[in-house]
């Protein structure tokens, strides 16, 4: 295990154009053994970032360090890729197609002054935590996209790293068996207790394995937290967007009874805080509700909704509102078809953000 620091770290691009900026001013600690997550849509900069922690790119500005010691500089890298003890899965896992599985798996080994019966060993013992044992002498074109990943992280880990990279790893694999590989990943890194980033657009691969999340965006490193606090308290629609359907609607708070009270349309929305005046929130459609009161704490009838349009999306409904006497749209999720033009919307105000 290793802990990674990057301190004022700027990647820039000279282009016909001029500078490009794919990372600007990124300082970040990624404790030993922690597993991060590196969210943010494409184009951001995760990758390039991914690629100055495994030694494949200088930072053009700041330096980044390995258990306190500098490993990359202003432009120049000083510990080569060779001498970090990275494993690293690419997206498309770059497995040799004239290799066998078990000769794209040793193929780290190859440099080691090892004997070929150690060298045997070490590839067995790593495929049967994978439970890749009986595919060892299969090419790559024989394999499922289950089986080439799991021999692209065979191959990633087979010489004990201290770090692994995980770049978009699971972006290559069918639906249903993503929750799968995902687990996996998650289990091999506790029981080998790796340093472990895990690059990804999708939330879902990063929240599944990471126990603390690094948002991307044009960049700038915008927000760092748990899963749960990323999810509940994003700094900005940037962030909430990246992460799930989010409700993004104007509203006015004004006091009654003195009591705060979110406007929104005919919507009223009892809240706590000190917000006034015009605002802008977020609602994430699983804090809304729509005909019958739920029957948890928390929920208050905020008024009438017109029923503008009703989706299937395999599981759920997606019913897009708007309030009476406003064009604002809001989505809510129902499991059937609403009964009715106009209906109750019920709300969690705790779980609405202000922005």
């Amino acid at each position: 295990m290793v802990e990674i620091s990057a301190k004022s770290v700027y990647k820039i691009f000279s282009k016909k154009k001029g500078e490009v900026y794919a990372l600007k001013d990124i300082n970040l600690t990624i404790e030993s053994g922690e597993k991060f997550g590196i969210l943010g849509p494409s184009g951001a900069g995760k990758t390039t970032f991914m690629r100055i922690i495994a030694g494949l790119e200088a930072p053009t500005k700041g330096e980044l360090l390995f258990d306190e010691k500098v490993v990359a500089r202003n432009g120049k890298v000083i510990v080569g890729p060779e001498s970090r003890n990275i494993g690293m899965v690419f997206q498309n896992w770059s497995l040799y197609p004239n290799m066998t599985a078990f000769d794209n798996i040793a193929f780290p080994l190859t440099n080691m002054k090892i004997s070929k019966s150690e060298m045997r060993q070490k590839v067995e013992e790593v495929a049967k935590v994978l439970e890749i044992s009986s595919v060892l002498e299969h090419y790559p074109r024989e394999l499922s996209g289950g089986q080439q990943q799991r021999v692209a992280l065979a191959r990633a880990i087979v010489k004990s790293p201290s770090v692994l990279l995980l770049d978009e790893p699971f972006s290559n694999l069918d639906a249903r068996i993503r929750d799968s590989a995902r687990a996996l990943v998650r289990d091999i890194a506790e029981k080998l207790r790796l340093t472990v980033i895990v690059v990804s657009h999708d939330p879902a691969d990063i929240f599944s394995i990471s126990n603390r999340v690094g948002v991307i965006f044009q960049g700038e490193l915008v927000q760092v937290g748990k899963p749960e606090e990323i999810y509940n308290s994003p700094k900005s629609f940037h962030v909430a967007r990246l992460i799930g359907e989010i409700n993004e609607l104007k509203g006015k708070v004004i006091e009654e009874d003195g009591k705060n009270i979110l406007s929104i349309g005919n919507l009223a929305i009892p809240i706590s805080g000190q917000y006034k005046g015009e605002v802008k929130v977020g609602i994430r459609p699983e804090n809304l509700r729509l005909e019958e009161e739920p029957r948890e704490e928390g929920w208050v009838e905020a008024g009438k909704v017109r029923v503008k349009i009703t989706t299937y999306e395999g599981g759920h409904f997606k019913v897009t509102l708007t309030p009476l006497g406003d064009d604002q749209e809001i989505i809510v999720f129902m499991d059937k078809i609403p009964k009715e033009e106009e209906m109750k919307l019920f709300v969690r105000p705790s779980k609405i953000m202000f922005f």
